[in-house]
């Protein structure tokens, strides 16, 4: 039976080499697919900018007051890519729960971070990542009162908390304790972190601020793979255009909207944006 060994040796071999082959091919498979998503998706941008264009000047600078100006604003944001994987709901139903794509994907790359910025006191979001996944977990909020801050500690002691607000920075930075508003690069230097798997923000207007900031260097790449932002309505048309356009030239692709019907003219106002990052 000693000269059947060869053979079989050949035999695992040859499977493993076919194997590898079919991993090769299905990869470059999944490669091209990701090329032609891209090739139409940036060719439906180029006939939506010719629709811009012809839009009154009014509609892309100025307080936009009708109703139906406000509409064909967020027309030119609309969902354009597919989740390439699971999407699931975390958090409760409506307002404070979110629609992230991939998580298990995301858990099986790299150690699982995740950044939640306003809370409001809802950690349904922070309680369902916690219970289904070993992601670390940080909320930042600096408009909690120190008993809803300690009900939320007490009942999430695995929950990183953080009594600050990031957004455009309120003056030099000292520390993670101190209650004003921080850039992003700042607290993300101070907590010794690189990447964010997960960002989730719901700071209620002043997530404007928060990408205006950030990409005031025209070379800044958002070191996140995932964005899930409710945006508010900031009263002009101008930081809607762009705010959306910059995280589109990002590599960030909408997967993602729905209203958040607890907002003022919901339709308008307050839309869930959920994007995910195509940047190597």
């Amino acid at each position: 039976m000693i000269w059947l060994l060869p053979l079989v040796h050949l035999v695992l071999a040859s499977g493993a080499s076919g194997l590898n082959v079919e991993l090769s091919s299905h990869q470059d498979q999944s490669h091209s697919r990701r090329a032609h998503t891209e090739i139409i998706y940036l060719e439906a941008r180029d006939e939506a900018e010719k629709e811009r264009k012809a839009l009154p000047a009014t509609v892309l600078t100025s307080a936009v007051s009708d109703l139906g100006d406000l509409r064909r604003i967020w027309d030119f944001y609309t969902p354009d890519y597919n989740c390439p994987f699971l999407k699931e709901r975390v958090g409760r139903l409506g307002d404070g729960g979110k629609w992230v794509c991939g998580l298990r994907y995301l858990l099986q790359t790299r150690p699982c971070l995740v950044y939640s910025l306003g809370s409001a006191g809802d950690a349904s979001f922070e309680e369902q990542l916690l219970s289904r996944t070993p992601c670390d977990v940080h909320t930042f909020d600096p408009n909690l009162s120190a008993e809803t801050q300690a009900q939320m500690q007490a009942s999430l002691p695995d929950l990183n908390y953080h009594a600050v607000g990031l957004g455009r920075s309120s003056g030099p930075f000292k520390s993670l304790s101190d209650r004003g508003m921080h850039s992003f690069e700042e607290v993300m230097a101070a907590l010794g972190h690189a990447w964010v798997d997960v960002l989730k923000v719901d700071i209620e207007g002043h997530e404007w601020d928060l990408f205006l900031d950030f990409y005031d260097n025209p070379d800044a790449r958002l070191p996140v793979t995932q964005l899930l932002v409710e945006f508010h309505w900031p009263g002009s048309a101008d930081k809607v255009w762009k705010v959306l356009d910059v995280l589109l030239a990002d590599k960030y692709r909408i997967f993602s909207v729905e209203p958040n019907y607890y907002c003022d003219d919901a339709h308008v106002q307050c839309l869930l944006y959920t994007d995910i990052s195509l940047a190597p």
